[in-house]
């Protein structure tokens, strides 16, 4: 059974990778001009809850 925080965390992060590159240039215009935004880009949010989970 999925709790509502794990839920929310879905929707945010869904929302944050479908608008990534705009809240990018929104929070870090400097940046956003910075990245090679043609080369694409991966997320990586699952390999970071494993580390986590193995360091507890």
């Amino acid at each position: 059974m999925n709790n509502p925080q794990t839920e929310f965390d879905t929707l945010w992060k869904d929302i944050l990778q479908r608008y990534f590159e705009d809240f990018i240039l929104f929070f870090f215009p400097q940046a956003h001009s910075e990245i090679s935004w043609s080369r694409g880009f991966e997320f990586l949010d699952k390999e970071l809850q494993v580390r986590i989970v193995l360091l507890k």
